[in-house]
């Protein structure tokens, strides 16, 4: 395997995503604590990025504003980068985000990246008052003045008025993050040079399909970098999982099933409460598993399907969810010494295979 692959992918990176679901048994000072703990694990191990989600009204996400949750982690880590996946862009005041944005990373030491989106949940977006095309209109007028703020260190409101003078700037302007489960926005990712994590976990598609559309974005890519000269590192593609890593195949999943099944009821709550359908029954664990869609067992096991997931789809990111649901904390923290330790040095430097 080369050590640099051709299109640009690059070497496979890691990080931690995180969120923040309810524990049962826990109140929520304690949760905080115990992922405030998690997130200085991850740094102090070398993994690149901590994501935090941002949900509302739901025991899915207790980070209902990310620039809160990570100010607080920014005074707890020193080198890991903070990536709020995502600021839910049309629940702001395009003025007030990206201030707030400023702020950040300058309380973090320039160590910020951004993830923008329209939100996942249109029950989370009607807490607010809004319908799907409303926060779609949104999301397209406000998300424009933001980038451009960034930028040029003036704000103009996408509404009209005047302009305003941002005293509050980041150090640099962050690198962007546009997770999706749409297949029709990697291009669009891609031609602005915004970093991507496709599919939503244990509900994202197959190894086969995650490929071609790994292809198509850094196809695009390579198209802006060869037409426009734009070039500013490796553009990352990559998948998100949860993952649990113990001493032996039996226990990781014996720990899995109890958390997955609490995980799994905060992820259909929303859903459960509106009369959806599909959101009965957990999922199988060891379905998911043997589909590629969760990371559980022995160093060796999860090392092995982790191998094998970015040979087969060619990404060079992961993000890894190692806590979720009641899993104990000090379970959370082995799971990540143990990706650290024998999962990484297996994967990281590996240039995704077919590239």
């Amino acid at each position: 395997m080369s050590e640099h692959a051709s299109d640009g992918a690059g070497t496979v990176e890691f990080g931690v995503f995180d969120w923040m679901d309810a524990a049962p048994g826990r109140d929520t000072a304690r949760v905080y604590e115990e992922r405030l703990a998690l997130a200085r694990r991850a740094d102090v191990r070398g993994i690149g990025r901590y994501h935090v989600a941002e949900h509302h009204g739901t025991p899915l996400g207790l980070v209902s504003s990310p620039a809160v949750w990570l100010a607080a982690v920014a005074r707890e880590t020193e080198r890991i980068r903070l990536v709020p996946t995502t600021f839910i862009v049309p629940f702001y005041d395009p003025l007030r985000l990206v201030q707030e944005i400023g702020m950040l990373d300058q309380l973090s030491g320039g160590r910020l990246e951004l993830g923008v989106g329209k939100g996942s949940s249109p029950i989370e977006a009607a807490m607010f008052g809004w319908d799907r095309e409303e926060v779609a209109e949104r999301y397209a007028a406000a998300a424009p003045a933001i980038m451009a703020a960034l930028e040029t260190g003036v704000f103009t409101p996408p509404g009209g008025g005047a302009d305003v003078e941002l005293f509050i700037r980041p150090r640099r302007v962050p690198p962007f993050w546009y997770p999706t489960s749409n297949p029709a926005s990697i291009a669009q990712a891609a031609a602005r040079g915004q970093h991507t994590i496709f599919g939503f976990a244990f509900r994202s598609p197959s190894l086969a399909v995650i490929r071609e559309h790994r292809d198509v974005y850094f196809a695009e890519r390579e198209r802006v970098e060869r037409d426009l000269g734009v070039a500013d590192g490796a553009p990352r593609f990559g998948i998100l999982r949860h993952v649990l890593v113990a001493e032996t195949d039996a226990e990781a999943f014996a720990l899995a099933e109890a958390a997955f099944a609490e995980h799994y009821a905060s992820f259909a709550h929303l859903w459960r409460r509106a009369g959806a359908a599909g959101y009965d029954e957990t999922p199988d664990l060891r379905d998911l598993v043997d589909r590629h869609l969760m990371f559980v067992g022995s160093a060796e096991s999860v090392r092995d399907q982790v191998v094998h997931a970015v040979e087969e789809t060619g990404v060079n990111y992961l993000a890894g969810a190692f806590a979720w649901g009641g899993l104990p904390a000090e379970h959370a923290l082995r799971s990540l010494d143990l990706f650290a330790d024998h999962v990484i040095p297996a994967v990281g430097g590996r240039a995704p295979a077919g590239a």
